[in-house]
């Protein structure tokens, strides 16, 4: 056999052995769970197992500051009370649209939290306020209730319009 189909045939078997070991290690362990804004709202949407809420939406006053380089693409720079905020884009969610959550979140617990903050209270409230005034809405999650990775996010406003609708119909 000449040098160059071994070469060829060791090529093939480590890209077989590196599709095998990726598949069978990293993704069972891993899922990744979406969440999709069913409102009618423009939220932003982050799944924690911290029962508080974090820091994330607010990287900074000073981008450089940040653990990850900025694009423009990923951020929104704003003025709250003539203070200069960047906010995280990952995790802004128009209606009908998914966000990605951690896929680590359900790693420690089986309890995790999320946190809605629609996108007028972020533009215009500092994050001490929002938390001070409780201007967000947080809801206690299990794994279960993520149908294949999926979470339906919706106010409780919507599920009372729901719960309404299907009494009156049945």
């Amino acid at each position: 056999m000449s040098k160059q189909k071994i070469d060829k045939i060791l090529f093939l078997a480590s890209i077989i052995l590196g599709v095998f070991v990726l598949y069978s290690c990293v993704m069972d362990r891993i899922t990744a769970f979406c969440i999709r804004n069913c409102t009618n709202d423009t939220l932003y949407i982050e799944l924690s197992e911290s029962d508080t809420l974090d820091n994330w939406i607010y990287w900074s006053k000073y981008p450089k500051d940040t653990k990850r380089p900025i694009m423009p693409k990923d951020t929104t720079w704003i003025y709250i009370h003539r203070e200069k905020v960047v906010i995280d884009n990952f995790f802004y969610a128009p209606p009908d649209s998914m966000v990605f959550a951690s896929p680590y979140s359900f790693k420690n617990n089986d309890t995790c939290y999320i946190y809605a903050i629609k996108h007028w209270v972020v533009t215009h409230y500092s994050l001490e306020e929002i938390r001070t005034k409780k201007l967000y809405d947080r809801k206690t999650v299990i794994k279960k209730d993520f149908c294949n990775s999926l979470y339906e996010y919706r106010d409780v406003d919507s599920a009372e319009d729901h719960s309404l609708v299907s009494t009156k119909i049945d």
